[in-house]
């Protein structure tokens, strides 16, 4: 009985409602319709994005007589997102875990504890899988036909076609922090790895992709090809589209007895590995201490930009959108009108130069959402902030400035590069950095709103404020809702003024969005530090 229990509470810790919003449901009504408002806004935006680009895919290959590559999608996403889940979750779900000093001298056998953390893992896995692959099958079935004994041998390989990946990334993850944990700067190697595999990903998709106005069909051949090359993926459509009961067989054996044998030998490594990181070494350090007197300010700032490159996890998902700049504008420069296309495929044509980079600053910016979880990170040690001779709304805005700092130079030098390389004209330029400085200042500060209302700092790994908070969240969406305000103010005015005067327009209306953030932050921030 030992399992059930210490699954039921790695599962509450991971997936309550409470631990996920940060705050008591029943006792912040107002705010839990808020929020659910806003997650329900994003289930539908993303359904229906993804769900008509399949639904016109499906059309598409139905044409060809090739609904079945759609399947190839699939398995494709569905171990892609595995792979990521597995890469940004396994150190810290399986081995260098937090509460393992905690648990290691309860009178449970690690083996127990180590299956119901990666159960945890895997209950997370399928569950992300099945969300975000739905509106691909649901294009299978609309265009196939909905059959009960397909709609059963397709739950049962989504069990199984992501597990010998899974297994794949959980050893390169850990052999990465093994040989990485005595280098200096270990962390910054890991997060050049990740960034590079990402990118390189996203360029590679991108690759097979023409403008048109489904940018899916660009990847049919890939993906048609691919269960030639990766046989269990041919097994899984296969078994799907065929009621192929001997591929599925295959996938079954293959992939569940691997990963028996995953569980079998792995364990002994992940124990030591963790038993290995509760150890502390002490060395000798002759330096002398150095005294500098420099603005608290700036201290704070150089805390955060310790802490964001201390943390994989943190500078990975917040750290993604000054690297997209900082790619884009290079390229643009090398490769004009490809990129070029790749911004009006992404965002609209018909548009002009200003505004497709004034769309995608924006989208950048909204990914670089530090102020909207830098404070629930300071966790436990958040008494330590409060009992500093520091104001709170320094502390704030230390994290703010952090947030533009990261965000802020990129995009004004990437600016200057698209307007090279595009010939964008000098006013233009002028005038685009300057809103975008202004956007950049909005969004720190909206961020660092929904941070203060929405704080979390009783989490168990990093991951639940990064990734699965309500702050993080509603940082993300409520960037792209500033996003679509700028929009619609360029929808009715734009039109009717020269580009000049649109993005003054979108100057002043962002620094009246400033303004008001940075008065909430500067009220908000002395009732939270006193209440907690």
């Amino acid at each position: 009985m030992i399992f059930p229990t210490l699954l039921k509470i790695f599962l509450k810790e991971n997936f309550s409602l409470k631990r996920l919003f940060g705050f008591n449901l029943k006792q912040n009504k107002i705010k839990t319709l808020l929020i659910s408002i806003a997650m329900l806004y994003a289930l539908v935006t993303f359904v229906g994005m993804f769900g008509y680009l399949f639904y016109d895919l499906g059309k598409i290959l139905r044409d060809m007589n090739q609904v079945h590559i759609l399947l190839g999608f699939l398995g494709f996403y569905s171990i892609g997102l595995s792979a990521f889940i597995v890469f940004l979750r396994a150190s810290g779900s399986l081995f260098y875990y937090k509460d393992f000093s905690i648990i290691a001298p309860l009178p449970i056998h690690s083996r127990t504890v180590f299956i119901a953390k990666l159960t945890v893992m895997m209950l997370m896995l399928y569950v992300m899988s099945f969300l975000v692959t739905a509106p691909i099958i649901f294009s299978y079935f609309y265009w196939t036909g909905f059959n009960v004994i397909t709609l059963i041998i397709y739950i049962i390989s989504m069990f199984f076609i992501p597990l010998v990946p899974v297994i794949v990334i959980s050893f390169v993850s850990l052999l990465t922090a093994l040989v990485t944990s005595k280098i200096r700067g270990s962390k910054i190697i890991n997060l050049i790895l990740m960034f590079a595999f990402f990118l390189g990903l996203f360029a590679y998709s991108f690759s097979f992709n023409s403008v048109e106005s489904n940018p899916l069909t660009g990847q049919i051949d890939l993906f048609a090809g691919l269960s030639e090359s990766y046989p269990p993926l041919g097994w899984f459509i296969d078994a799907i589209s065929n009621h192929d009961f001997a591929a599925l067989a295959f996938l079954i054996i293959s992939h569940g007895g691997l990963f028996a044998l995953f569980i079998v030998f792995v364990f002994p490594i992940v124990n030591f590995t963790n038993k290995r990181g509760i150890r502390s070494n002490i060395k000798k350090n002759h330096k002398d201490i150095k005294y500098r007197n420099q603005p608290i300010m700036w201290t704070l700032i150089k805390k955060e930009f310790s802490k964001f490159f201390s943390i994989t996890l943190y500078a990975l998902n917040a750290g993604l959108g000054p690297v997209l700049l900082a790619v884009a504008s290079i390229a643009s420069i090398f490769y004009k009108s490809r990129v070029e296309s790749i911004l009006s495929e992404m965002i609209g044509t018909g548009l002009d130069i200003e505004y497709l980079l004034m769309a995608f600053l924006g989208f950048s910016i909204s990914m670089t959402y530090t102020s909207a979880i830098s404070l629930s990170l300071e966790g436990k040690n958040f008494w330590v902030i409060k009992s500093l001779p520091i104001k709170a709304e320094t502390v704030m805005y230390s994290k703010v400035f952090f947030n533009a700092l990261l965000i802020a130079p990129i995009a004004v030098i990437s600016i200057i590069l698209f307007g090279y390389s595009m010939t964008i004209g000098f006013t233009s330029q002028i005038l685009l950095i300057l809103l975008t400085i202004a956007f950049t200042l909005a969004i720190s500060f909206m961020d660092a709103v929904f941070n203060l209302y929405m704080p979390k700092f009783d989490y168990i790994n990093e991951v639940e404020v990064i990734k699965q908070s309500a702050s993080a969240f509603l940082g993300i969406f409520g960037g792209f809702g500033l996003i679509a305000l700028h929009g619609l103010a360029l929808y009715f005015v734009g039109e009717h003024v020269e580009i000049e005067i649109m993005l003054l327009l979108l100057i002043v209306l962002s620094s009246v969005l400033t303004v008001i953030f940075w008065w909430v932050v500067k009220n908000k921030s002395e009732k939270l530090f006193l209440k907690m």
